[in-house]
């Protein structure tokens, strides 16, 4: 792939890209709001809402984005083992999976059972675990930009 195929996958990319990390900072901001700012009864109707935006918007985005690598792997110079960053990116991809399955969405149906059943602490509390895997996404996809932009050790592995 080269020329401007090459360029519209670049722009698709780093496009879609924006749209997984932006999405992931709002709903790290609307879990802040709900566990710092709600009523029990308030948290109770609106952090259900969570993992729907996750299904929703991170997830069709996220699948959309690994697509456009795994066609930057094959198709491309960059392959998927020849450069150090380009194996970084995909490790780290690994890794944005359990923070985002077994982290957030998990910890949080776990807090709204333990709300429903016991009552609602609100802050750290209830809410540390969540945020704590939320605040990891964004970390970890904070530094695969990073990779992406600077492109460290560029020798191949």
């Amino acid at each position: 792939m080269k020329g401007k195929s090459l360029k519209w996958l670049r722009t698709l990319h780093i496009i879609s890209a924006s749209i997984w990390l932006g999405a992931t900072v709002c709903i790290g901001m609307l879990t802040v709001i709900c566990f710092f700012s709600l009523s029990e009864a308030k948290f109770l109707t609106i952090a259900p809402f969570i993992p729907e935006l996750y299904r929703a918007t991170v997830l069709p985005i996220a699948i959309f984005t690994i697509l456009q690598g795994i066609i930057y792997g094959c198709f491309t110079k960059w392959g998927f083992f020849k450069y150090r960053w380009v194996l970084m990116k995909w490790i780290l991809v690994l890794l944005l999976i359990p923070c985002i399955g077994l982290g957030a969405i998990g910890h949080l149906f776990s807090v709204i059972d333990k709300v429903s059943t016991a009552g609602f602490a609100g802050g750290w509390a209830d809410g540390g675990m969540v945020l704590l895997f939320i605040a990891l996404q964004v970390v970890i996809m904070l530094i695969m930009v990073g990779i992406s932009v600077f492109k460290p050790a560029l020798k191949r592995a």
